[in-house]
This record gives structure tokens, sequence and C-alpha cells, in this order.
């Protein structure tokens, strides 16, 4: 596990608004809003953007001054919490750069987005089915359950994206409940770099709430582009974690290669211990919202993270 230092700073939000902050600007959408604004210190309207299209969770904005932007899809076969499905590239004067639609009955995108260069990373649920949650150790299901997964698009040139990398949490489970299966360990406490498909306990239907397929619900990401590294945090696990996003996507569905030499596997976590089995006190109250890599000086990197409700 990687030993880094850590600065934290808790906020509170009185308004479910999303924003990047440029200088003295800030850029913002309310979630459900078709309008996007960029704004400066003293609250005046510096651009705005007038769209077709409701914002569902996460606006950004790139070097050349084009919005990324989430956006709720109107065909979504999946839904919950900051469903999105859908992400847009849009210029100044508001035409689409590209367009790229990230739903279907077994995958959907949802909550935040961040900029890894030139292209654009997307949080999204994928559906495993009973058989295979309870084929991968989980104790006592009987429900479909999503778990998280990324994925990177880069624009083609063509109006559209094409994915270009992969994770998927899907590929770095353990369990200790049943050892005939591959991905058991009798310590969990020996294997933080593994995520306890167990340790969030929650019954019933797909569905975004916490009874639901989301049982994880990731809900903040973004990227660190000196340490090639990206983090985010789960609300219903009350944690933040930091992965190695220098992988192949092959690589990532692993525990070894990349920068760091464990593959995809957790490289740090924090905020609830008793999820891989040590008893210190839970750092991170219930509903932990976004996590940021904010950069203080050349040995330090602080996260901030805020605690709302969606």
């Amino acid at each position: 596990m990687k030993n880094i230092l850590l600065g934290v700073v808790f906020f509170l939000i009185s308004m479910i608004t999303f924003s990047q902050s440029f200088e003295g600007f800030a850029l913002y959408n309310s979630q459900g809003s078709n309008t996007t604004y960029l704004i400066d210190e003293n609250q005046n309207i510096a651009h705005t953007w007038n769209l077709s299209t409701e914002c569902n969770y996460t606006v950004q904005l790139k070097d050349n001054g084009n919005l990324v932007r989430g956006t709720k899809n109107n065909n979504n076969q999946l839904d919950g919490a900051a469903e999105a499905g859908r992400v847009q590239e849009i210029d100044p004067s508001g035409n689409i750069v590209w367009d790229y639609i990230y739903s279907n009955s077994d995958h959907l995108s949802h909550h935040d987005l961040t900029l890894v260069g030139d292209n654009v990373l997307l949080t999204a649920w994928e559906v495993k089915t009973v058989a295979e949650i309870n084929a991968a150790g989980y104790d006592n299901t009987d429900s479909d359950k999503w778990p998280t997964h990324f994925v990177e698009l880069a624009p083609d040139g063509n109006g559209g994206a094409s994915i270009v990398w992969e994770w998927h949490i899907w590929d770095h489970l353990c369990q200790d409940t049943d050892s005939s299966i591959p991905n058991y360990t009798s310590d969990m406490s020996a294997n933080p770099e593994l995520i306890n498909i167990n340790m969030i306990q929650e019954m019933g239907g797909p569905g975004g709430g916490p009874d639901g397929g989301d049982w994880f619900h990731v809900n903040g990401v973004d990227y660190n582009e000196d340490l090639d590294q990206i983090c985010f945090s789960s609300r219903f696990a009350s944690e933040i974690y930091i992965i190695d996003h220098s992988t192949t996507t092959e690589e990532a569905a692993s525990h070894m290669g990349g920068n760091s030499g464990m593959g995809g596997d957790i490289l740090y976590r924090w905020g609830n211990p008793s999820n891989y089995g040590m008893s210190a006190a839970q750092t991170i109250p219930n509903a932990v919202h976004d996590v940021r890599w904010i950069t203080a000086d050349q040995t330090a990197v602080t996260y901030r993270f805020s605690t709302t409700a969606v």
C-alpha cells in the first residue's frame, strides 16, 4: 500500500450543484438543469451554455475552453441515483464536438467524471446476476448487484469516442466465506488491496438506493496527472480509494503491472478500517461525497471530499 501524506478538509454544501474552479472562476450546473454557468469570484456570469439535455451530476472545463458534461440519456434501461448514460464535449458556442452514449441493459454511466488529459473517465455500473454474485462469494443475496467500473473515452475525431482503458472493481474482490472459491482469504486484514465483497450487506432488487443493485455507490472520481493515479469515493463503504492508471486494461484487471507493480489493486484506502478487517475507528462518516486531488507542494497531496446526501 502506498504511503501518502494526507490532509483532509470536510465541507458541506447547501444545494445540489457540482462545480470546478479556475483561478477565480467557477463552473457549475445544478443537477437536472439544462444550463451550465461559468462565473467569476464576484458571481458575475462569464459564460453560459444553454443546452437541450439535463446535467446528471458533473461538468468539467478543458484547457481549450470546451465543456465536458455528463447528461441523462433518454432511453436508459437501468436507472439509479445521478444516472447519466451519456457524455458530451461542447465548444463555447454550444456546438457538440463529440457525443457518446454509455447505456444498455448491462451498464450505465452515473455520477462523476474526470478529465485524463484530453480523454474523459466515466464512473459506471455493470450488472452482475445473482448467480455471478453468489459464485463470487457474496453472502446471502437474491438480487442482481451493480459493481462499479471506470471507462476512459478518447475522442475519435468523427464526432464520437472510443474506450481506451477500463478498470473494474469486480476484478479486485475477495471474500472469507467460502474457501472453495479462488478469491478466498482467511485473513481480510492481510489483503487491504482487495475489496471484501461482503463488507456492505444490503438486500433488495436493482436500483440506485442502499437496498438496490448499487450497493457500493461510487460518487466521486478524480485523476492525478503527476502520479498517473485515480482516486474515488464510495458512499456506502465510507471510504476513499486510490488506484494505478499507468496500467494497460489487461494489467488493470490483474494484480501486477503498472508503475505500482500492483496492477489494478487498491494502492491506498482510507476512512473505514472495518472494511478490511481492522479494528481502528471509522474516520469518514456516512454519505461521503466526492474526492479531489489538491497539490499542496512537491511532497504532499491533499484529498478533499464532502458529505452530502445524493
